[in-house]
């Protein structure tokens, strides 16, 4: 499923992978800035949500004379979200490759070092950034399954108005839009949480030192 988080894990990433062959302290406020535009990129990602949510309730909750302008306004709303999600989505696959890349380029650094004590640490923070990447793949995970059957009822609901664009014809779907609306609020929290995660790996591997 294509969601509303892999282009920022990517962007991330690829920072890692860039700065290989930089400094370790140049490679991680690389990753670092580009791990703060990745929680940007998720806190921009809930306007497309927000508009989806907003303009269902406008077209179920108060329907004008003519339907048209307020189904036309949702329609929108639910392609500009599906064309987040799938550019998005579609660097999912990429991010676990570069993932993987940027651990086994540690490894071999850390095969180099020769005094025991400096490579038991260094061992233990690659673990430690490790342990960090996969707290944001496991809130990628629940931001997707959060994601894939919102999507899915927002699609459901245009395809039928689109057929019934009537009184009748949205007290139909008026149940399911409701539920979607509550789905919304899962998804809305998944993002936040995801951005958290993302801006904590980033202050993790930043240079600078955090303001007290």
């Amino acid at each position: 499923m294509k969601t509303i988080t892999a282009l920022l894990t990517v962007t991330a990433l690829s920072g890692l992978i860039v700065g290989c062959a930089s400094t370790g302290y140049e490679k991680a406020g690389t990753t670092s800035t580009s791990l703060q535009a990745a929680a940007q990129g998720v806190d921009h990602a809930l306007i497309p949500l927000e508009s989806v949510v907003v303009t269902l309730a406008d077209l179920v909750n108060n329907p004008g004379p003519d339907m048209t302008p307020q189904f036309q306004k949702f329609s929108l709303a639910v392609d500009q979200l599906s064309a987040s999600a799938n550019e998005v989505g579609s660097r999912t696959t990429a991010m676990q490759s570069q993932g993987e890349a940027y651990f086994q380029k540690w490894d071999q650094e850390l095969a180099k070092i020769q005094n025991d004590d400096i490579q038991t640490r260094s061992l233990d923070r690659k673990n430690a950034v490790a342990a960090r990447f996969q707290q944001v793949r496991v809130s990628y995970g629940k931001t997707d399954a959060a994601f894939a059957p919102f999507m899915s009822d927002l699609k459901d609901i245009r395809t039928a108005l689109a057929t019934d664009l009537t009184a009748g014809g949205l007290a139909s779907v008026k149940g399911l839009a409701g539920k979607a609306n509550a789905k919304a609020a899962t998804l809305r929290e998944s993002l936040i949480h995801l951005s958290a995660d993302f801006r904590k790996l980033g202050v993790a591997l930043s240079a600078s030192t955090p303001a007290s």
